[in-house]
């Protein structure tokens, strides 16, 4: 038992978790104990005071030592570690393969992860074999999960690993952990003798099982076809058939909770817009009045930027998928494929919203006989001319008569074809359809061109701006705690919310206070810490919503800070038409380009392999979808020609 009391065996151990985590802070008092105790003449013999030892040493080198300490202290401190290393080097080159089961066998669970990283970097799996190594770690309680996160182990142990892996059919999970999952804390190795073969016969033995885990059938579900990771069209669909199944019979047994959204116009309603929440359901309703009063064409599309707000501000659209939106818990629990689009509760709420919204807007329109594909028609081949003297626009709504099958393939068709003719404008100033209809082709939405220079600023990985924006806007960031009383959902709403002074934030808080305010985005007026510059705010806030900046939106104030941080390398300007969020969205709701979960919407329809099962209701949610497409492309387009037109005023 390591030579432990009972005391001691209660005492959490020590931990090293990096630099970057909160927990490695409030440790390093412990970590400067263990070392002052450290006697290298009579070193620990169990392993979890050797691995303690070896943590404590990380401290040190990481240059975690207390702020008490004083300078002749903090040398001997330093020198106290050196032999750390060598003696932690020692106690692993005593494993043998006949004393590997007793020296492991009670390693705590926390050092699971050090221990195979010293086992590989010392060379301890090169010379004891498989059997006497696996029976180790099974008696120190190490997953096979843990010892696949371990490459060192996984090359020398690879044929004994295979048949390990094909054992157990929950053990696919880890198959699908190293071929389809993003963002796994730990990268999963698979043997080299491991092929795909043997993956899709594990998943397809894991979808037959009794008990799958949906969470990972959905990921099989959403899976691209790959050879390399052995699924097939037809894994695919027996994964959605089985997750399907499991999800309508949880249902049956489980009421759960009723949460979405409803639409609907009031009659009595002054406020244009208003939204509610009622228990987990969103209810928004729209002035009868204010619909009625906006019937012209040009409202029936401000309605859409402004009143269902597609784009509110500075153009950009609301309607995509961004990482702000997923936070705390959503980020630890979900599983996401590789090719994932990452949606999220808010992603799925607002677009439930925004299709309600354009179906109903819709209907109401039709009431007033007014057909919405023919406001759109207008916009592109009598509003542009008139408007911005661009001419050429051709646009062919559906013919009335037709069903929502035809609409669809009509509108995806027609929606292709306006994105071809506005890159042909900006690229040739002018639009030759012939030379359109010899390029038709998928388009690709991330490559639509903008006339305007330099029209989006996107963070770069640069430290400095990443960190801020961590800083300011993340619910994990170390800035959102001062006590019970004074708290926030992140730094920004902690400061608004509280009157927070620089004496009240803990020891470990200062030095990225310290670093916010070196760089103007808060100050210290010695009463309290506030934000410093609306305008610096403007722009780091829409780098955290939106995922980029409209820079040409932005006032010369803004633009000058803009400018600063692409010189300092924190930001890169570029052009196209959509913002990377933006053509991302397009991407996920019509092909497989860059995502393997999402509808497919273009390429179901335009293929002839659209949904057979669900007759006309699903063409009609489909052609719904596709007008909001169409709508939130016109909104950008036109947004392009609204800017160039205000820059050749200035």
């Amino acid at each position: 038992m390591d030579g432990e009391t009972a005391d001691d065996q209660l005492a959490p151990r020590l931990r090293y978790y990096g630099a970057g985590d909160f927990a490695t802070y409030w440790q390093i008092h412990r970590a400067a104990e263990v070392i002052e105790g450290f006697d290298p003449f009579a070193p620990p013999d169990g392993v979890n005071d050797i691995l303690e030892l070896h943590n404590a040493r990380l401290f040190v080198e990481a240059g975690f030592i207390p702020t008490d300490v004083v300078e002749e202290d903090r040398n001997a401190l330093v020198l106290s570690a050196k032999p750390i290393r060598r003696t932690v080097a020692q106690w692993f080159g005593a494993l043998e393969n006949d004393n590997l089961a007793d020296m492991l066998t009670e390693v705590d669970w926390q050092y699971h992860e050090h221990l195979l990283d010293l086992l590989a970097g010392l060379g301890v799996f090169g010379r004891c074999s498989a059997q006497a190594m696996l029976t180790a770690l099974d008696g120190a309680k190490i997953h096979i999960g843990d010892m696949l996160t371990s490459k060192r182990l996984v090359e020398n142990y690879g044929t004994t690993i295979r048949e390990r892996l094909l054992a157990e059919p929950d053990r696919a999970e880890l198959v699908v952990r190293h071929h389809l999952e993003s963002g796994s804390r730990n990268e999963i190795f698979l043997p080299a003798t491991f092929t795909p073969a043997d993956s899709r016969a594990l998943m397809e033995a894991y979808i037959d099982s009794a008990e799958p885990n949906p969470n990972y059938l959905k990921l099989i579900a959403d899976a691209p076809i790959d050879s390399k990771s052995g699924v097939d069209a037809k894994l695919v669909v027996k994964a959605k058939r089985r997750y399907d199944a499991m999800i309508e019979d949880f249902f049956k047994t489980t009421p759960g909770i009723r949460t979405g959204c409803t639409v609907a116009v009031s009659p009595a309603q002054v406020e244009p817009v208003k939204a509610t929440l009622n228990n987990m359901v969103i209810e928004y309703t729209f002035s009868q009045a204010w619909l009625e009063g906006t019937l012209e064409y040009p409202s029936v599309l401000n309605n859409f930027q402004f009143l269902f707000e597609f784009a509110p501000q500075d153009g950009l659209l609301t309607l995509p998928a961004f990482n702000s939106e997923r936070r705390g818990l959503e980020l630890a629990m979900g599983l996401n494929g590789a090719k994932d689009y990452p949606t999220g509760h808010i992603f799925t709420a607002k677009d439930r919203a925004t299709l309600l919204q354009t179906a109903m807007y819709q209907h109401y329109l039709g009431t007033k006989d007014i057909d919405l594909e023919e406001v759109l028609r207008w916009y592109f081949e009598e509003h542009l001319p008139v408007e911005y003297g661009i001419s050429g626009f051709v646009f062919s709504p559906s013919n009335e008569k037709a069903n929502y099958l035809e609409r669809c393939r009509n509108l995806f068709a027609e929606m292709e074809s306006i994105a071809t003719q506005f890159g042909l404008l900006v690229e040739d100033s002018e639009i030759d359809h012939d030379v359109a209809a010899a390029g038709a082709d998928l388009i690709r939405y991330r490559t639509i061109p903008s006339a305007l220079e330099g029209k989006y600023a996107y963070p770069t990985n640069h430290t400095e701006i990443r960190t801020i924006l961590h800083a300011l806007f993340s619910d994990q960031s170390h800035l959102t705690y001062i006590n019970e009383d004074i708290r926030g959902a992140d730094f920004v709403d902690l400061l608004r919310r509280n009157k927070v002074s620089y004496g009240s934030l803990h020891e470990y808080q200062r030095p990225l206070v310290d670093k916010l305010i070196e760089h103007g985005v808060v100050e210290n007026t010695g009463d309290r810490i506030r934000l410093k510059d609306s305008d610096v705010f403007h722009v780091l806030r829409s780098l955290n919503d939106n995922e980029a900046v409209a820079y040409h939106h932005l006032n010369t104030r803004c633009r000058t800070h803009v400018d600063r941080m692409v010189g300092a390398e924190w930001l890169v300007r570029r052009s196209s038409l959509f913002t990377e969020a933006e053509a991302a969205y397009f991407n996920y709701n019509l092909n497989s380009v860059d995502f393997s979960n999402g509808p497919k919407l273009r390429n179901k329809y335009q293929h002839g392999v659209q949904p057979k099962g669900n007759g006309e209701a699903q063409h009609q949610q489909t052609y719904y979808a596709a007008l909001r497409l169409m709508v939130a492309l016109t909104i950008k387009i036109n947004d392009e020609f609204w800017l160039l037109d205000m820059t050749k005023k200035r």
